[in-house]
């Protein structure tokens, strides 16, 4: 796990509280050490004996306590200063789904819904949002890159995806693999296929989702 993911994550926040809490715990400790080895005032005369703030600086589980405090705000602190990941997943079809696929008669392609979810997609204006589909059985190598995907504010996104052609037409029971991918135009080039998403360095991917075709209308 990287740096600015571990910061983004629940364990981060978990060992922020855990790290608060033993220095909470250690700084308890040396109050009561302090309390316990005070030495009392000094007779008139006598050296001043050091101050309370001097002496409990010098215990070492005073200055562990101090430590641990920082690095629990650190952590809080480098949270809120790490940008939020990209996150790109599709929620419908779900996995293993026999999907309805509406063929075009006069190109013999078919087009079918996809949806789904993106964070930190919108707002970046480097990113777009990108849907490809490989034909698993039939096999056909590569994923075909559909047109670029509307994405709205809250980072919903619904488009429709195509598969087959006049000459290698859609079937019920064929087999298909689907991707989302959040990638710089520049980087997907204006390409029809690519033969891994990886080609285009998406700044996110969601999972490969598998679906059948269950119906042609």
């Amino acid at each position: 796990m990287s740096v600015e993911n571990f910061l983004r994550s629940t364990a981060s926040l978990v060992a922020a509280l855990g790290t608060l809490l033993a220095a909470a715990a250690s700084l308890a400790a040396a109050l009561k050490g302090f309390r316990a080895t005070r030495p009392p005032e000094p007779r008139p005369g006598k050296s001043p004996q050091p101050s309370a703030l001097v002496s409990l600086l010098r215990m070492p589980a005073f200055a562990l306590g101090i430590l641990l405090i920082l690095l629990s705000v650190g952590i809080f602190v480098a949270r809120q200063l790490v940008p939020p990941p990209t996150e790109v997943a599709i929620t419908d079809p779900a996995e293993g789904q026999a999907i309805e696929v509406r063929l075009l008669p006069e190109t013999g392609a078919g087009s079918f819904a996809v949806s789904g979810t993106s964070d930190e997609v919108f707002d970046d204006p480097a990113l777009r949002l990108y849907v490809l589909v490989h034909p698993a059985d039939p096999f056909a190598a590569g994923w075909w890159v559909q047109q670029p995907v509307a994405v709205d504010r809250s980072g919903r996104w619904t488009t429709q995806a195509w598969i087959g052609s006049a000459d290698f037409p859609p079937h019920v029971g064929d087999k298909i693999h689907i991707v989302a991918i959040a990638a710089d135009p520049a980087q997907v080039g204006g390409r029809t296929q690519l033969s891994d998403p990886k080609d285009a360095r998406p700044a996110a991917q969601s999972e490969i989702v598998r679906v059948s075709i269950g119906t042609i209308k």
